[in-house]
């Protein structure tokens, strides 16, 4: 059995303890502080770690002792902590997030995108939340596209963060293009993309407007077509927003209502002159969690893409139909 450790218990942190152990591995968690969060890994009985001494509650050892004891390690620190962290990784695998730069681990991981490359290696990023949602939504296009531009409507802050994010204005990022196209192009180096990007006062979701110059002929059927037998989007008829949008993950009864799909607007999707379009919604909190489970697969031998993507979809219940995972 893989062991897995988990450095913070934070949004993703917290996720991918539950679906490690879904997947069948065991799980060790490492912390800097005690939280009131933490109260429910010390009632499910997880392993607990120290990364600063005395926090406060009982736990089974130091970081050292963490370390030694896991297989794997996923980093779910904030910013820059990884890099702090990784002086302990000496002997251990590690996965760090898409907030960390990717000279870090000199590899940039996802699923779709490179997937084979990840195999056996000791160091991994797991790109962020929006790069997953454009390699997601691009790969499967890959041989209709000439060049890319996509401006990115970001969340300024997740839901139970009350301290940060713009409260009454638009942020832009300044610096054009933006960060998340050469972000891509750490997994896909080949696809020609531009980005830009705004932050605005929402907790819900990220939202992007896509634009895709063709250098094949294909349809807005086609288009459609491809996105609903692509794993992991889902193109939905009928919402208007991501409130919309996040609402329909409630009444589905999903755990903290995740969507770890990349929802597509199906009346968005469109091809004129050349160009497709179309508008999808990112769910920061949940939707890199495939990914990492894909990733710690891959770096423990699983050479077979489609078998790890399908297991992971099955295991979080979010397969589709199995010839879409070829």
């Amino acid at each position: 059995m893989i062991k897995v450790g988990v450095v913070g218990y934070g949004t993703i942190g917290k996720r991918i303890v539950d679906a490690s152990v879904d997947s069948g591995f065991d799980v060790a968690i490492a912390v800097r502080r005690y939280t009131p969060k933490l109260d429910i890994a010390i009632e499910r009985k997880f392993p607990l770690y120290s990364m600063a001494g005395d926090i406060g509650i009982e736990t089974q050892g130091d970081f050292e002792d963490f370390v030694r004891e896991c297989d794997v390690v996923v980093d779910c620190t904030p910013k820059n902590i990884p890099a702090e962290n990784f002086s302990y990784y000496k002997n251990v695998k590690v996965i760090v997030e898409g907030g960390e730069k990717h000279s870090l681990t000199g590899f940039s991981f996802s699923s779709f995108g490179n997937y084979e490359e990840g195999v056996n290696r000791e160091r991994a990023r797991v790109v962020s939340c929006n790069t997953t949602s454009l390699v997601r939504t691009l790969i499967p296009l890959k041989e209709y596209i000439d060049n890319v531009f996509v401006t990115l409507i970001r969340r300024s802050v997740d839901p139970w963060d009350v301290k940060g994010g713009p409260i009454n204005a638009i942020v832009p990022v300044l610096k054009v293009p933006s960060h998340h196209g050469p972000d891509l192009n750490t997994v896909v180096p080949d696809i020609s993309i531009r980005t830009m990007a705004v932050k605005v006062p929402t907790t819900l979701a990220h939202l992007h407007v896509v634009r895709v110059k063709l250098k094949k002929n294909m349809t807005k059927e086609d288009l459609k077509y491809i996105f609903e037998n692509t794993p992991r989007i889902r193109v939905l008829s009928g919402y208007k927003s991501t409130a919309d949008i996040i609402e329909h993950f409630r009444d589905l009864g999903r755990k903290r209502y995740d969507m770890p799909e990349v929802a597509v607007f199906e009346e968005s999707i469109n091809v004129e002159s050349g160009k497709a379009y179309w508008i999808h919604v990112v769910h920061q909190e949940s939707i890199v969690i495939p990914e990492n489970i894909d990733c710690i697969k891959a770096m423990f031998g699983e050479k077979d893409k489609w078998k790890a993507i399908y297991e992971t979809d099955k295991t979080l219940g979010i397969e589709k139909k199995k010839e879409c995972y070829r």
